[in-house]
């Protein structure tokens, strides 16, 4: 394992100065996300839904010529890649179709090269991908654009579902805020500053679903985003062990694929609607639901393409694969950027809701089963690869409660001791736990063609036998 003594040093400090240094982070973030720029954004998004079509269509045809003119003429990796291709006759969205398709390992093999030249690196802020299929990258964001981003995901998200950035909230995500083998509540860390109660998404069971009720009833909580899945297990063990439902004004889900399950789950226990809502570290696309259930792309992040396997555009009602241009960042362009997830545009795309912009449905992408530890606990969305640059891809594959495999894939560079990292990450957020490590030549995939992060075979028994046999070869 890779010794991290950042996290060793967190570790060591109380509880109460723990949530002192989360304070004065936020206060920092407070600057970088909700600045000038986000301000003035916020403001001229006020009134969105009474844009006319045409006025968003010329926003967006002008920030894709100057997306594509910066890439081609200052990022190292476009200008090679756009040498035999007819760039500059882009001019509106059509056109994208005369410009390759970029994959995310060519992006994950050259990250340096898709900045442009010119750019102050120390200007940028770096954030790193969570790595759903083993393959983690880092994505410089200017400034500015996060500012604008963040206008945007308050507006256009938040507000959508009737909460905003000033209401206290909960959040379940993947950040490790104690060790997975304490098994001692507080099971949360709180953010006073942005009255934020972050949950750990490592410790939730049965026993200790009681204890993150009562953190939520205890900070007034008014709404909550993270993992669907994590959300969504607490919400089932709360459910199972007969905790009286708590009153949320909005639960957004976003990082994992929301199935009728999880959403019926988080709606019973929280007694409020389940939004979903669609990202990615890359900020290419946004999607938000809206209060009729309905999926409407956000325009202003990036343009959605929805192709098949030829490079053709879908019709509508057709599920194709998206590919997305971001529209906001110059610093470090990504055009036509195959994100690894599917989707069709709605054969119906009115809504009563008011929202002009166009609906994608049957969205699916990071769906993922939970590991199991022997004290019943119910892990999903592991976010772990984040150290593992020199790793193709990996899974975690569980075979009983309280072990699993970590198939892992090698890629240019790799060594024994980048999966032995990613293992350690893996142990210090759940704590006690069998995990062997197997390196083999493909991660398999499911039945339906998706490559997920976790796989565990008793909810997947067609495929035991591609497992057994690659366990039996590879051991």
């Amino acid at each position: 394992m890779i010794y991290d003594w950042k996290m060793e040093l967190y570790w060591c400090l109380p509880v109460r100065m723990q949530e002192t240094l989360l304070s004065i982070y936020a206060r920092h973030l407070e600057n970088v996300y909700y600045g000038p720029v986000y301000k003035k954004w916020k403001s001229l998004l006020n009134d969105w839904k009474s844009w006319p079509p045409s006025f968003v269509d010329e926003w967006r045809s002008e920030r894709l010529r100057c997306v594509i003119k910066k890439a081609a003429g200052s990022v190292p990796y476009y200008r090679k890649s756009f040498m035999d291709v007819r760039w500059t006759d882009v001019r509106s969205i059509k056109d994208l179709h005369l410009l390759p398709v970029l994959e995310k390992q060519s992006l994950r093999r050259n990250e340096r090269e898709f900045l442009a030249e010119g750019t102050n690196i120390k200007s940028l802020r770096v954030e790193p991908t969570s790595g759903t299929t083993g393959t983690s990258l880092k994505i410089y964001l200017p400034g500015q654009m996060v500012q604008q981003f963040w206008a945007i995901a308050e507006v256009m998200v938040r507000n959508v579902a009737g909460v905003s950035q000033e209401m206290p909230r909960a959040m379940m995500g993947g950040r490790p805020i104690k060790r997975g083998d304490n098994a001692n509540p507080p099971y949360w860390r709180f953010n006073r500053h942005w009255k934020q109660l972050y949950f750990s998404s490592y410790h939730i069971s049965k026993r200790t679903a009681a204890e993150y009720v009562n953190a939520l009833r205890t900070y007034g909580c008014e709404w909550m985003t993270g993992f669907g899945s994590a959300i969504a297990a607490l919400a089932d063990d709360a459910l199972e062990a007969g905790i009286p439902p708590y009153r949320l004004k909005a639960v957004i889900v976003s990082g994992d694929t929301l199935t009728h399950g999880m959403r019926e789950s988080i709606e019973k226990f929280f007694m409020c609607k389940c939004f979903n809502n669609y990202g990615q570290t890359e900020k290419v696309a946004l999607a938000m639901e809206c209060v009729h259930g309905n999926m409407h792309v956000v325009p202003l992040v990036g343009i959605v393409e929805i192709l098949r396997e030829d490079g053709t555009a879908c019709e509508r009602g057709e599920v194709g694969e998206i590919v997305a241009t971001g529209l906001l960042n110059e610093a470090m362009p990504l055009v036509r950027y195959r994100i690894g997830d599917h989707a069709a545009w709605a054969e119906e795309q009115s809504c009563r809701c008011g929202n002009p912009n166009p609906i994608i449905t049957g969205l699916e992408g990071r769906v993922d089963d939970y590991v199991i530890t022997v004290d019943g606990r119910k892990i999903g969305r592991l976010a772990a690869f984040r150290r593992s640059p020199t790793i193709h891809s990996a899974q975690v594959l569980q075979d009983s409660p309280g072990h699993a495999y970590l198939l892992v894939r090698p890629g240019k560079d790799y060594r024994p001791v980048h999966a032995a990292a990613v293992r350690g990450d893996i142990l210090e957020r759940v704590g006690k736990f069998a995990l062997e490590i197997v390196e083999v030549p493909e991660i398999p995939k499911t039945p339906q063609g998706k490559t997920v992060t976790v796989v565990r075979l008793a909810d997947r028994p067609e495929m035991k036998k591609t497992y057994e046999k690659i366990i039996r070869k590879h051991l």
